[in-house]
């Protein structure tokens, strides 16, 4: 396993013309960054304003934050998830493309390995890219002068970073299910996009809070509906873009029960990290039965 994680590593980091993929997605995501920074020092630029008729001074281009994981998350729960979950793909695709998969899976007893080592790449992606990024933002913070109205402890952000990196790898993961059942591009990749963007929760919100109306049908099972929806790791994700401080509330029920919403939660750091676990144990799961009741 660690010889197939150490082989797919070396394919998409190559350096040489850039034709690793983990190169190109870091450029790109470094891209985008550096395309915001520049566009909010152009919002700090009088000269901006030349000829329009709005008063700068008038305008707020400071940027202030509520905290630096807070920050950190505005920043990256949107383009990381998306981008690792595209790279796991990718190479799980790749593998069919370039006919290495019917190579590496001729005897049957490499099998699991093959696809557990898919499962772990999802994990190492993931902090390589989040690590990348977190350490980019935060060069882009200093220079730009962000700040911030709540102090965190580097404890508090390691531990925040733990959290946001478990949860970005049960996404990079779950789309596996669909690449290995049905081995098309533009499904997986859909597939993929739909679970890093909360489609899926989103729908089940949207059920249950239909369930008053046009779907009472639905109104028994509307608490599992949201509970699910609660348990999901795009769920975790828009958690923690509340930063640290999303951590340490309350359920109100004390260490578990049900919140305002209906859905049953438990401790809010307790289930930030059970969720990505849960999901990356499920998605393993799956993936192993596909592997062992199908022909790849």
């Amino acid at each position: 396993m660690l010889s197939l994680l150490a082989s797919d590593l070396y394919r998409i980091s190559r350096p040489r013309g850039l034709r690793g993929s983990l190169w190109q997605y870091l450029l790109a995501i470094t891209a985008v960054y550096l395309l915001v920074a520049s566009l909010f020092v152009l919002l700090k630029s009088p000269a901006f304003y030349d000829g329009l008729q709005i008063d700068p001074s008038a305008l707020s281009t400071s940027a202030l934050f509520t905290s630096p994981t807070g920050y950190l998350a505005s920043m990256m729960g949107g383009i990381v998830p998306l981008c690792v979950a595209f790279m796991v793909v990718e190479a799980a695709l790749a593998d069919f493309k370039q006919g290495f998969v019917k190579t590496i899976l001729s005897a049957r007893s490499g099998r699991l390995s093959y696809f557990g080592e898919k499962i772990l790449l999802g994990g190492v992606l993931a902090g390589i890219v989040v690590a990348f990024t977190a350490l980019l933002v935060a060069v882009i913070g200093v220079i730009l002068g962000y700040t911030f109205t709540n102090a965190e402890t580097p404890a508090d952000i390691a531990f925040w970073l733990v959290g946001f990196w478990i949860n970005i790898w049960a996404l990079s993961v779950i789309p596996l299910v669909l690449v290995y059942a049905t081995r098309i591009s533009p499904v997986s990749y859909i597939f993929a996009f739909c679970v890093c963007m909360g489609t899926f929760s989103q729908t089940l919100n949207g059920l249950a809070y239909s369930s008053g109306g046009l779907l009472r049908f639905l109104e028994p099972i509307a608490p599992v509906l949201k509970t699910l929806a609660a348990w999901m790791p795009s769920s975790s994700i828009s958690r923690l873009s509340e930063g640290t401080t999303s951590l340490f509330l309350s359920t109100g029920s004390g260490p578990f029960g049900l919140d305002a919403s209906g859905a049953f939660m438990i401790d809010p750091t307790a289930q930030t990290l059970l969720t990505g676990i849960i999901w990356i144990v499920l998605a393993t799961v799956v993936v192993l039965s596909i592997a062992r009741h199908r022909d790849i």
